[in-house]
């Protein structure tokens, strides 16, 4: 098992790690509870401030069908004028502790992957997990070789600030 972590603005981390050949395991805190942190990864007006790295470009699509057997389809244009899209289907959702959905890559239909998101509290805080399963470590493999992880970070950044903003609202 592999394991990289890095501190960012809010001094709080974010992890990933390759648990096993087909999987990546991102976690990550938040000083929040577990209600916000839900909300915010799942409504489209919250996930549309967060998801795209601001850095790389601008989100240009958020459509969620929030149910078991919803669709979600998410895109952002990069500053260099490559559009990037992604979508899945919802396969189920215990809200507010854990959804589990497909994704899909749009240029890759039959490399989908399973990603399964937990959230848990304790004091206030809640901590997330997400476990994306691929088809093969050659596919899991390429996922880490695109740099998914800089914008990955970002995007977890930016969710932290989407969080905040509840707690102040």
């Amino acid at each position: 098992m592999q394991a990289r972590t890095a501190q960012d603005s809010v001094n709080d981390s974010t992890t990933l790690e390759l648990p096993a050949d087909r999987e990546i395991l991102i976690t990550r805190s938040f000083n929040a509870p577990l209600r916000l942190v839900f909300r915010a990864m799942n409504e489209p007006e919250l996930v549309s401030k967060w998801w795209s790295p601001a850095s790389k470009g601008k989100m240009t699509e958020c459509k969620i069908d929030f149910r078991v057997g919803g669709s979600w389809r998410f895109a952002m244009r990069t500053h260099d004028g490559m559009d990037v899209g992604f979508h899945g289907k919802y396969l189920e959702i215990d809200a507010p502790h854990r959804v589990v959905n497909t994704e899909i890559f749009d240029p890759f239909p039959d490399a989908a992957a399973t990603v399964t998101v937990t959230l848990t509290e304790n004091g206030g805080r809640t901590t997330m997990t997400s476990r994306s399963t691929y088809p093969s470590k050659e596919v899991r493999d390429q996922v880490i070789a695109t740099g998914m992880e800089e914008g990955m970070r970002e995007s977890m950044v930016q969710l932290s600030a989407v969080v905040e903003s509840l707690k102040q609202g």
